[in-house]
């Protein structure tokens, strides 16, 4: 076996964080957030000229965030064939104003990440977020590009704001009158809301006696409780079928304001009714499935404008269309890195003249060109010009072509143009810092793997057995499909281990360790049960009784996500409530046992009110007992600092705290798992314990019911206990939730090898490699594809 020193274990470890920091910095600008450096010199607002007047002298911009499109439109706008809740009863005006004349409905596209900040940049800029937009979207800037709030301003009109902070911090001069509220503490249901409708009555005043009724030209609303409450208990809860019924009275109350309001000073003003992105059935958002992008854009005109022909309410747009449509309508300048094209049935509706909006259309064409130009050659430009000159170069008076033609050229212009820009919009890819991330971690693997010492000796048969495993899993990472399903590559690596472990326990007459030989291999084959393979899930077929609960099935024909069902492993054999205090029960005992030579009589207390108080909390949701839970976790860890021993109690705690209630039963069986497999490894060398102690660890993270997707965060539980929202403690419980398996793993099998820097150092080796293998796929499909 071979020995690590503490410096090259360093050394190792250094070599990871640094190549995953310079990948994540090339890929998507991780070192610009991290160093605080300016992003891009502050554009200023585009000075071409609008192609028409103002339609509409006023906007509402209302943003309910998560409002998913379905709640408006129909389980078939997220292709609910057999929905078993029309969530649209709830809000019978809402849907019954976008089945009306007056407005044109969608299903507004959200491009992934489907996260409030990135969101709300497309949908004010027109242009594609990149993904790094992700970490910002916790601490967001401002916003430093080309926007429709920046053209208003320059235009001089008067916006307002009521809602999520986030637009203050995006643009943070752009209104005259603001009243932000918090879009993060996830728990607060009732005052995000109740902020923003009080103001309604002054400002939307229908008598126009308030003066805060005549001094704005935008008002833009922002509500948060839809989004919260889907974080907490999902899309079909009585909190949601509640919170829906108020949404759609707010909804009623604004529109006949404003109608109230245009009749009393002879004007106009467009409603626009939209969300940012949608959730899933679990009330989680951030990725790229159907529900998580289905959301809602509604354009409600003002009664003297009718939509020429009926609207499909299951058409579907990106979301950035909004920004030209919205620019034209309001007679600015479309911003200029917008990727978005004009939404004609709104223009047809709102202008009436075809002439004017094949000029808006022309505006669109020549703004998209500007945009594209750069980034392609001449010669590509030069076919384009013969194809699609018209487009460019119409104009009304000097031109016989008929209108009609005129406008299907425009029209086709457009498509083409908004394909051009979206395939090569994106993130800016910094190469060298790609290629400088795949150096370090090859200079990683070379000081880590040392090839020089193994080449004067004869590797033995686990050694060649863990290369060839690790070269399995390593080819696998360049397929789109086995990364996807990379809970199935693990498992399948846990497993073929342990029946090599086995044949290796007969061949050297091992008897004592076939009992733990065979609880790991029974505790991995039930953690791995609510898992599925990827595009299985059309396959299921669960029997639900007639009038039962479908809780835990949200997944059951998703075919993005590697999870089969949430339940819980006992799910129909005892209650969640029972399930916890046998799993706390447990786990309690066992570790007051184990540790029953080594801690204190006060320690083993502080440890069982700890457990105690989670539970009490689970049935309560008392924050007082949560904090009984914290504190327990800070005296158990600092004791363990203290005696430089295993923090193993303290992420126990945090574990049963902040796990859902389903969860429990697999932590319970993670520690039987880890029991014994703590005796497998102790009884085995550094480089058998190895490959058991990695795939174990890969293994629990997706037992937990987290996958690839960010769709599975789950940020709800990281609010547990807390009054406020709190950057670091929510986005470090956040990160405890998502990786409590392979933490609790880890810890626990260093704590018990003779030589815990030769297990972490060939641990780092691993996911150096991992990593190496990865990036080094991801740099060639960026050079060869483009942005993802």
């Amino acid at each position: 076996m071979l020995v690590w020193s503490t410096a090259r274990v360093s050394a190792i470890c250094a070599a990871a964080l640094v190549a995953a920091f310079l990948g994540a910095s090339g890929l998507f600008g991780l070192d610009l957030d991290v160093f605080q450096a300016p992003l891009a010199k502050v554009a200023p607002p585009s000075s071409v000229p609008p192609a028409i007047p103002p339609v509409f002298d006023r906007l509402v911009f209302v943003v309910v965030d998560a409002l998913r499109a379905d709640m408006v439109l129909g389980s078939a706008a997220v292709q609910h064939a057999h929905a078993t809740e029309e969530l649209r009863s709830y809000m019978p005006y809402t849907a019954q104003l976008a089945s009306s004349p007056e407005s044109i409905a969608y299903i507004g596209h959200a491009a992934v990440p489907t996260v409030t900040m990135p969101r709300l940049k497309a949908l004010t800029t027109g242009k594609k977020p990149a993904f790094i937009d992700v970490l910002r979207n916790f601490n967001s800037k401002a916003l430093d590009e080309d926007s429709l709030i920046a053209q208003l301003g320059a235009a001089g009109r008067r916006m307002v704001l009521y809602g999520d902070e986030t637009w203050l911090q995006l643009f943070p001069t752009a209104f005259v009158r603001s009243d932000p509220t918090s879009g993060f503490f996830a728990l607060d249901t009732v005052e995000v809301d109740t902020n923003v409708t009080r103001h309604l009555r002054e400002e939307l005043d229908p008598t126009m006696t308030s003066p805060k009724s005549n001094d704005w030209d935008a008002l833009f609303l922002h509500y948060l409780g839809v989004d919260h409450i889907g974080h907490l208990t999902g899309p079909h809860s009585p909190l949601m079928r509640a919170k829906l019924s108020e949404m759609d009275a707010t909804i009623e109350s604004i529109h006949l304001s404003i109608q109230a309001q245009d009749a009393m000073r002879n004007g106009s003003t467009l409603l626009v009714l939209l969300s940012d992105h949608g959730m899933t059935e679990t009330g989680n958002h951030g990725g790229a499935s159907i529900e998580e992008s289905s959301a809602l854009l509604l354009f409600v005109l003002p009664p003297a404008y009718r939509a020429i022909e009926d609207s499909d309410l299951l058409t579907r747009t990106p979301q950035v269309d909004l920004v030209p449509t919205l620019a034209t309508l309001l007679g600015v300048p479309i911003p200029a890195h917008n990727t978005g094209k004009a939404l004609t049935p709104v223009l047809d509706a709102a202008v009436r003249d075809e002439a004017l909006v094949i000029a808006a259309l022309q505006a669109n064409v020549r703004q998209l060109h500007a945009l594209a130009t750069p980034k392609h050659s001449a010669k590509f430009w030069a076919s384009f010009a013969h194809e699609f000159n018209v487009a460019l170069d119409w104009h009304a008076a000097s031109t016989n072509m008929p209108l009609a033609l005129a406008r299907r050229r425009m029209e086709a212009a457009l498509t083409s143009l908004q394909a051009i820009v979206l395939t090569s919009d994106g993130s800016e890819y910094n190469t060298m810092h790609m290629l400088s991330g795949i150096g370090v971690g090859v200079l990683g693997l070379v000081l880590a793997c040392r090839f020089h010492e193994l080449l004067l000796r004869r590797p033995s048969h686990y050694e060649l057995c863990l290369g060839f495993w690790t070269l399995l899993q390593l080819v696998s990472l360049g397929s789109s499909s086995s990364i996807e399903n990379e809970h199935v590559v693990w498992n399948f690596l846990l497993v073929s281990y342990l029946v090599w472990l086995a044949i290796d326990c007969v061949l050297a007459k091992r008897r004592g360790l076939w009992t733990c030989w065979l609880l790991v291999l029974v505790t991995a084959r039930l953690l791995r049960s609510r898992n599925q393979i990827i595009n299985f899930g059309r396959l299921n077929t669960f029997d639900v009784a007639a009038g039962s609960t479908r809780d835990g099935l949200e997944y059951e024909h998703d075919n993005a996500v590697s999870i089969l069902t949430t339940r819980s492993l006992a799910h129909g054999l005892v209650s969640l409530h029972v399930e916890r205090v046998l799993a706390s029960a447990y786990v309690v005992l066992a570790e007051l046992v184990r540790s029953s030579s080594s801690s204190t009589a006060a320690m083993q207390a502080v440890w069982t009110v700890g457990m105690a108080a989670s539970v009490v909390f689970a049935w309560t949701a008392v924050d007082a007992a949560a904090h009984v839970v914290y504190a327990s976790v800070v005296l158990e860890a600092g004791v363990a600092l203290a005696s430089r021993s295993s923090p193993m109690k303290a992420l126990w705690l945090l574990a049963f705290l902040l796990q859902r209630d389903t969860n429990l039963l697999a932590l319970a069986l993670l520690h039987v798992q880890l029991d014994a497999a703590t005796r497998l490894v102790q009884a085995l060398d550094g480089i058998r314990a190895l490959p058991l102690v990695v795939y174990l660890s890969k293994a629990s993270f997706f037992a937990l019911g987290n996958s690839h997707l960010m769709t599975t965060i789950d940020i709800s539980k990281a609010y547990t206990g807390l009054s406020s929202y709190s950057q670091v403690l929510v986005g470090g419980l956040t990160a405890f939730i998502v990786f409590t398996g392979p933490l609790l793993v880890l810890s626990s099998q260093l704590a018990a090898v003779r030589d815990a820097r030769s297990l972490l150092g060939g641990y780092w080796t691993l996911e150096l490699g991992n990593f190496t293998v990865y990036r080094y796929s991801s740099s060639i499909v960026v050079r060869t594809r483009g942005p993802f």
